[in-house]
């Protein structure tokens, strides 16, 4: 209304000027205009409507489906909450203290026995959906039976595949030993795809990644997969040919859920494989095509690194502080994680078979849980149950205690399956607490839910490893999270198979090196330069940060000694910065994987044997002078020249001993997953990113490495001068710069000094800078150097924060 006023007040305005043949010409244009835009907004409004309608719709029938399931499992579970109870002849205390008369011809069935809920005692209620489902897994006729003795159920099972309802178990069992025990024995891998829409993923190659058969190739690890083989294919392998499909029956199994039967496979690997020495679980999910997990290139090396590495009997993953996991929860727990599996349900129904089941249990286990702390006088910080992720699980099978171990705590986790939800995850904990192993005591540190943990029992023997929940797969560096720091390059990968490897997308690795106080730029590198190069290339991140404060360059100068940490990292407290560590990995791990993230205190250069054994030189020939102030860098035009050159060159010596550390770990991964880098970013610690970086116009370039012009910058570049903030490399060139430390040593010092003109030298007091240094051991090494353009302003931002002083408030 108020346009068509104003319509109608310009038209007035226009009857003083217009003639009147114009007037009637642009008094039928505003009336059409006017009824146009009317017209289109009416229309706009209408779909507006029909589409909110539609909405509100869906959403509403969405509210009612669920709130008509939940009313009826809540009236199902209200049927049975009181009565159901398993009565087993090895547990008559437990009878006893219920005040039950125990009759041994009802042993091992159900009794219904109504009384007060105030009195009932929880653990002894069977919730689930399938909790008339016989119980298959008996164990009566073991020598050594395993044992449910960890579940919160109550009286105690067996399992094993002993009796009539275990015969389908056990022939798959005999089927399976002949034809690979011989052949598997060392290790096996195994999962389960039950039902179609896994099955479809195992049996096509566009769908199943391409991980598994490089593995295969490489290793000849053995892998299985059960599957139901709904299409009745009768195929025995997956589409790639890499892994022994398993068919099983479903009508033979013992559940109607293909989710709990798959827990019946899952924590039986000593009755499926009792003659493999190793045996690892991983979930068909993690195969898909589409995902960067970073699985194992070498499995029995993962095994190493995990259950060998810490001495225990099985090792899980950490559940991680994701929003997969627990939302937006500020810490990991029992109810945030169920909060996340309740939530997931409205667009995944299938999440769990009855969700009210699974709140109670919940519920019960955080009760529990602190019951357990309080009268057992535990640590609630040390001793807190941890909550893992069961889509990976390393099982170590060479020892009876071991097998007895992992079979009492999958018989337990089934236990708690069988009765409550079919969620193993939310069973864990309690299973865990029930167990009375205790966090090793050297671990009890502050911020130990943030590390690997290992757990002992009784005698202080490891029995249980978590791995940090930082190295968890969302971040795509699992394999590689799990490896020691320092480890050797192994025989994992031969050149006879690199042939066989398919080229993927181009590689790239990033390696910064540097202090934690001037590392100051993260958010920028990640944002401008790992981002845009993920639209093309695969990225590997390596960085180095120390958290002792050097003695700077420029120390005294007023601005480098009040450098301070990015604001965006976390202030740790953590003697090991840990926080930071995990940080960082959640940072980039959307978007990258992480080759090697290093934090300490210092980088440990006196005792390194080349700089060691020079410096013994220097002080042979001038035993009255700081041996550093001559290597690499030399300046004596004075007193405090020389000693600030000393600092620098003790700092340029620890950042390149740091980036040849970092190098050796990507020399280390190229070898193990079979592959080479393209391009190798080396990066200094205080580099600022103004625009997006993209990488496709260097790649156009000739070159085998490529330095910033710095053209940009106030006090430009000596012609002598390449610029060693940035440089990328190709990889036929990265060796030298990755290995640039130990180039150092084998430099001429005074023949790049010779080289100078003699104004710089001042005569023979100064010799070259570092970005000297570098362009002399390209021109010797034949490195063809190609600069571009400041398109990032990095040289240009970090001699401007060099040299504006005034803009510091201090």
């Amino acid at each position: 209304a108020t346009r068509l006023q104003q319509h109608q007040v310009v038209d007035s305005a226009i009857t003083v000027i217009a003639p009147p043949h114009q007037f009637v010409t642009m008094q039928m244009k505003k009336r059409r205009t006017a009824k146009g835009v009317i017209a289109k907004r009416r229309s706009t409004r209408i779909i507006l409507l029909a589409l909110i309608f539609c909405y509100s719709w869906f959403l509403a029938q969405q509210y009612l489906a669920h709130k008509k399931l939940h009313q009826n499992q809540h009236q199902e579970a209200a049927t049975h909450i009181e009565s159901i109870r398993i009565v087993k002849p090895d547990v008559v205390s437990f009878l006893e203290h219920e005040k039950q008369e125990y009759n041994p011809t009802e042993a091992g069935k159900i009794q219904i026995e109504f009384h007060d809920r105030d009195d009932r005692d929880d653990r002894s209620v069977c919730l689930s959906p399938e909790r008339d489902a016989p119980w298959v897994l008996d164990g009566s006729c073991a020598k050594h039976p395993h044992l449910s003795k960890f579940s919160s159920i109550g009286p105690i099972r067996s399992c094993g595949f002993c009796g009539d309802n275990a015969a389908y178990l056990r022939e798959l069992r005999d089927e399976i030993s002949v034809k690979y025990q011989e052949k598997c024995k060392d290790l096996v891998v195994y999962g389960a795809a039950l039902g179609l829409k896994y099955e479809n993923m195992l049996r096509s190659k566009e769908v199943i990644s391409g991980h598994i058969s490089k593995v295969v190739k490489r290793h000849g690890t053995c892998f299985f997969q059960f599957v139901t083989d709904v299409n009745c294919t009768g195929n025995t392998l997956t589409g790639d040919g890499s892994q022994n499909l398993v068919v099983i029956d479903p009508g033979r199994m013992p559940y109607n859920s293909n989710r709990r039967n798959t827990k019946v496979i899952k924590f039986n690997p000593g009755l499926l494989f009792p003659w493999a020495d190793r045996v690892i679980w991983q979930d068909a999910k993690l195969q898909k095509k589409d995902t960067k997990y970073l699985l194992p290139s070498d499995y029995l090396l993962h095994f190493n690194r995990t259950v060998e590495r810490f001495g225990t009997c099985s090792s899980f993953m950490g559940l991680p502080h994701h929003k997969y996991a627990v939302q937006d929860a500020k810490e990991v727990n029992v109810m945030a994680h169920c909060d996340t599996i309740v939530s997931a349900s409205w667009s995944r129904p299938s999440v769990s078979d009855n969700l009210n089941v699974l709140r109670t249990q919940c519920e019960r286990s955080e009760k529990r849980l602190r019951n357990l702390l309080a009268q057992e006088a535990r640590s609630e910080i040390f001793d807190k149950a941890p909550l893992v992720d069961t889509a990976f699980i390393v099982y170590d099978m060479r020892t009876p205690e071991c097998k007895q171990f992992n079979g009492n705590l999958g018989c337990s986790l089934l236990d708690e399956i069988h009765c409550y939800s079919d969620r193993d995850q939310v069973s864990f904990p309690l299973v865990v607490a029930n167990s009375e192993l205790r966090l090793s005591p050297t671990l009890r540190t502050p911020g130990h839910d943030l590390r690997d943990r290992v757990y002992m029992n009784e005698n202080d023997v490891p029995i249980l490893h978590i791995s940090k929940r930082s190295c968890h797969w969302y971040y795509q560096s699992f394999s590689r999270c799990v490896a020691p720091e320092g480890e050797e390059i192994g025989d994992s990968f031969n050149d006879e198979n690199k042939a066989e490897e398919e080229k993927e997308i181009p590689r790239v690795a990033v390696i910064v090196a540097g202090t934690l106080q001037r590392f100051k730029f993260f958010k920028s590198t990640h944002d401008r330069l790992i981002k845009p190069i993920t639209k093309t290339m695969s990225v590997d991140y390596y960085v180095s940060m120390t958290t002792a404060k050097a003695q700077a360059y420029r120390s005294g100068s007023g601005y480098a000694d009040h450098l301070q940490p990015d604001p965006a990292f976390p202030t740790s407290t953590l003697d090991d910065s840990i926080d930071i560590e995990e940080y960082v990995r959640k940072s980039v791990g959307g978007d990258a994987r992480i080759g090697a993230l290093q934090i300490q205190e210092s980088i440990a250069i006196d005792s390194e044997p080349m700089l060691k054994a020079r410096r013994e030189k220097a002080l042979t020939d001038n035993p009255n002078e700081d041996p550093d102030q001559i290597f690499p860098m030399i300046d004596n035009r004075s007193a405090d020249i020389a000693r600030r050159t000393a600092n620098g060159n003790r700092n340029l010596l620890k950042m390149h001993l740091a980036i040849q550390n970092l190098w050796k770990s990507a020399l280390k991964w190229e070898a193990e997953e079979g592959f080479k880098y393209d391009y190798v970013f080396f990066l200094r610690d205080d580099i600022l990113w103004l625009k997006n970086f993209d990488i496709m116009n260097i790649a156009k370039k000739e070159g085998d490495i490529f330095v910033s012009s710095c053209d940009a910058r106030n006090l430009p570049l000596d012609p002598n001068e390449l610029s060693d903030h940035i440089l990328i490399s190709r990889r036929n060139a990265a060796d030298l710069f990755g290995n640039y430390y130990s180039t150092l040593f084998q430099t001429d010092i005074r023949g790049c000094m010779a080289h100078l003109p003699k104004k710089l030298t001042s005569g023979g007091k100064r010799g070259c800078s570092s970005e000297m240094l570098l362009k002399w051991v390209t021109e010797e090494q034949s490195i063809k150097a190609t600069k571009f353009g400041s398109v990032s302003s990095i040289c240009q931002v970090v001699r401007w924060i060099k040299y504006a002083r005034s803009f510091f408030p201090f």
